[in-house]
């Protein structure tokens, strides 16, 4: 039998951290634990991971991870979590229990934490990796910039000039500039990666500070890259990861109904 590890942290960070990531979608929020830091990790689709990460006042001898499916994290949303001064959390193998306590007394809620339901796009281990380098920019500067490749793609579109699944943005950033435009997908150079635009802007949606820093990383996959943007946001950081479209499909993929469309 797995040794039972033990986690602590204010309740609040729970609730905020389980609303956080399940907002926008419908799908088990992964939980990783790192000595003192939290990551509650949400997915998007194929091709999108967005992550939020704090520190903890207590850490874990080992790291560990485990998964709130939807029901649970419906329960952990509620306002009985935010006004915990502390929860516990017990995990053991794939069985997890937390621990609530208030003035009528204490409740538990288990469930069972099956990894395999968290839906991992292609390469997430590399996805969920912050960069080291990444570029500082303004918000509004680059959100302007996706905005108006989007507007240039509808009016190609509007106009018959471009297939809607070929859709796409191109993001460069060499010699540290970053440059963004909107065209159809062709055969990319191996430092100009396509990505799809309305995962961009749905990640635009998370991170809305006054800074942004972003960064593209190649991966081993042929002509494949991760567009990273990641904020910091009160005591929280907030990490986007989107993977570029392949060169094997060249097309969009159809986005999940709910509220992670």
């Amino acid at each position: 039998m797995k040794p039972k590890q033990l986690l602590y942290m204010d309740g609040k960070v729970l609730w905020k951290g389980v609303r956080q990531a399940s907002s926008r979608s419908e799908e088990p929020i992964l939980c990783l634990v790192k000595q003192d830091t939290i990551k509650f990790v949400a997915v998007s689709g194929l091709r999108l991971v967005v992550s939020w990460e704090i520190k903890l006042y207590h850490s874990v001898p080992l790291y560990l991870a485990f998964v709130i499916p939807p029901l649970i994290a419906q329960l952990l949303s509620s306002e009985a979590v935010r006004d915990q001064a502390k929860v516990e959390i017990a995990v053991q193998g794939d069985n997890v229990a937390l621990r609530l306590v208030d003035q009528l007394g204490h409740c538990q809620i288990h469930w069972e934490s099956d990894l395999a339901s968290f839906s991992a796009p292609i390469q997430f281990s590399d996805l969920i990796k912050v960069p080291d380098a990444l570029l500082e920019v303004p918000y509004i500067s680059f959100s302007d910039a996706i905005h108006k490749a989007v507007a240039k793609l509808v009016r190609l579109e509007a106009k018959g000039e471009i297939n809607r699944n070929k859709l796409a943005i191109l993001i460069d950033l060499d010699l540290g500039r970053l440059s963004v435009n909107s065209q159809e997908i062709i055969a990319a150079e191996s430092s100009r990666y396509y990505f799809d635009p309305r995962l961009v802007i749905r990640a635009l949606e998370f991170i809305k500070e006054q800074t942004v820093r972003v960064g593209i990383t190649p991966l081993k996959l042929a002509k494949r890259a991760y567009l990273s943007l990641w904020a910091k946001q009160d005591d929280w950081t907030v990490h986007c990861s989107l993977l570029s479209i392949g060169m094997d499909t060249q097309k969009l993929y159809p986005l999940q109904p709910g509220r992670n469309r």
